[in-house]
């Protein structure tokens, strides 16, 4: 009874109403000079108009500029509409475009409903207009259920449709620093939008994973350091010029997978479309240190160092081994190598290798690295027949080019002499002049072209490295901690550690030499048949150049500064007239 007095009381009264204006989403406010876009506007104008059709005065409006309707609990505006009309009892109406607007949850409608009942409050939807009867009451009702089950199914399809679309390698969110979100269009004409290289800051979070990745710095260090290069957020409206990376940001980006080329959605992960920036052993030793330092979890752990570390390489994932201490079932603590994409959780079928398994085996593969005697001195001879062979055709090269520069410089002082001699037309003089000039330009480039590399120097290098590969396993083997993580930096860039069904202990299945060793040690395993730096078996391929193929054609006398490669008749192929005959004069 109270409330229906309270409502004929109200409706005595002038019909005042408040105006409830909203988008679901920021976006839609731009795209127009007007500030509020294109939406609000128009259900202000069609609001009014009803407003004015059903004598309605409005006189507040609430707009809630990108909030969604999916409940109203985060709608600053919504909750003010509410206030408004408990404290001024003579509101009579709120007028809306629609009852999507206001309400897509059936629970927050039948809850708002009934306290504006209570105040005696009217909704006015200008799309779908209910009035006071139970058919407007019951047809009110079903338009709030319909209103929440569109809004789920919607919800639900796009759910859908964004993990499809994740799972193909596309990205859903905003670019990370050093991507930008572009739209390209396609060869029939569709705009696609997609992730692509951002040209100014790629670079400048390249050199934060690198500097993180030595282990040195820490984050603040990092943090400062590219900021001082000049590393900071893409432009926005309120910062122009963008703004200083945090720590916290600096953090999530060092452990972002998207990085190396992967995009995730519910905490799965997916090969990426766009185009990765961080290798991935840049990636795995940023990572490695991660963990040394305690994973940015709070708790920060011992750094432990060994030898292998840095050089030793799971070959099922391609990942870098870590070197983590655990204990036993009875208390004696030990260490162990285990793969760093296996140690973060994810998926990798390689078993846990025992420290003392996985330094036999690096110890045993260092045999296959040997290069004898034998070959080291024949490398040794032929490239001092090699280098005494080059020095002396250099010496004779260069005292003829001598003698042209210097004949070239007395054929130009006799045109200069010749100068005022009204028997020599001066623009016949000066034609000469420059034509002997450019001659004389070009000798002397191929003259300064000889002063190459020391290759005296060059063959000491060599010689040195070649004593290295004479017995590299009792090197290897006699050596301290320190001097064996010198020497598998000095052999290795990467040595693949792998644990086969059926075998007692792990064993070296691959490895990649460095550059300085490589032609040398791949020539000796291709001579033996042993496996390559790929850990396969070395097939003849002629159009597969390399410095092992070089150094193996040298030594075998099929170098082209051989004399005898090349016969009097000359280079070109043989006709019915070259016989006999040499090609040219």
């Amino acid at each position: 009874m109270r409330v229906r007095k309270t409502a004929a009381t109200i409706t005595d009264g002038p019909k005042l109403g408040v105006l409830y204006l909203r988008v679901s989403s920021k976006q839609q406010l731009g795209g127009d000079y007007d500030p509020l876009g294109q939406s609000i506007p128009t259900q202000r104008k069609e609001c009014e108009g009803a407003s004015a059709k059903h004598e309605i005065q409005l006189i507040k409006e609430f707009i809630d500029p990108g909030r969604t309707a999916t409940t109203t609990d985060k709608r600053v505006a919504f909750d003010d509409v509410m206030a408004y009309v408990r404290a001024h009892r003579e509101i009579r109406f709120v007028v809306v475009y629609n009852r999507a607007r206001l309400f897509r949850n059936e629970y927050d409608a039948a809850i708002a409903k009934r306290e504006l009942e209570r105040l005696g409050v009217r909704i006015i939807s200008v799309l779908d207009y209910t009035d006071d009867s139970l058919t407007g009451q019951m047809v009110a009702g079903v338009l709030d259920v319909i209103n929440a089950y569109q809004v789920r199914a919607q919800g639900a399809d796009i759910a859908l449709k964004m993990q499809g679309k994740v799972e193909r390698g596309g990205s859903i969110a905003r670019a990370q620093l050093g991507y930008l979100n572009v739209r390209e269009m396609t060869d029939d004409g569709r705009e696609v939008r997609t992730i692509a290289v951002d040209l100014e800051r790629h670079r400048l979070v390249h050199l934060a994973f690198e500097l993180y990745a030595t282990g040195v710095y820490g984050y603040d260090q990092v943090l400062e350091m590219v900021t001082d290069a000049g590393l900071r957020t893409r432009p926005t409206r309120k910062f122009p010029a963008g703004k200083e990376l945090s720590r916290h940001k600096l953090e999530q980006m060092l452990k972002d997978r998207f990085y190396i080329g992967e995009v995730s959605i519910h905490g799965e992960w997916y090969p990426g479309r766009h185009t990765p920036i961080i290798e991935r052993d840049l990636w795995d030793r940023v990572q490695e240190v991660r963990t040394e330092r305690g994973g940015g979890d709070g708790t920060r752990q011992r750094r432990h160092h060994h030898y292998l570390k840095g050089s030793a390489y799971c070959p099922r994932c391609k990942s870098r081994y870590l070197y983590v201490p655990g204990k036993s079932k009875s208390g004696v603590s030990y260490f162990y190598f285990v793969c760093a994409l296996k140690h973060n959780g994810n998926q990798c079928t390689m078993p846990y290798l025992r420290q003392a398994d996985a330094e036999r085996a690096v110890e045993d593969h260092y045999a296959s690295l040997a290069v004898p005697a034998s070959l080291r001195e024949e490398i040794e001879r032929r490239m001092a027949d090699a280098v005494g062979s080059t020095k002396a055709t250099d010496g004779q090269l260069r005292d003829q080019l001598t003698r042209q520069v210097a004949d070239y410089e007395t054929r130009i002082d006799a045109l200069l002499d010749l100068v005022g001699n009204p028997n020599w037309p001066t623009e016949k003089l000066t034609a000469k002049m420059n034509a002997l000039r450019e001659e004389q330009g070009r000798v002397a480039r191929k003259l300064e072209g000889l002063n190459g590399p020391d290759l005296d120097a060059g063959r000491e290098a060599i010689s040195k490295l070649l004593g290295l590969l004479e017995r590299p396993q009792d090197l290897y083997r006699a050596g301290s901690e320190s001097t064996r993580r010198v020497l598998n930096e000095t052999f290795f860039t990467r040595v693949c550690l792998d644990w086969q069904d059926g075998a007692d202990s792990p064993r070296v299945t691959g490895d990649q030499v460095t550059e300085y060793l490589g032609p040398f040690v791949e020539f000796q395993r291709a001579r033996t048949g042993a496996t390559t730096t790929n850990g396969a078996v070395p097939k003849d391929n002629a159009a597969s150049v390399t410095p092992a193929t070089l150094l193996a054609a040298a030594l075998d006398g099929q170098c082209s500064n051989k004399v005898a490669m090349v016969e009097p008749r000359g280079l070109e192929p043989l006709t019915p007239a070259l016989q006999r005959q040499c090609s040219a004069n």
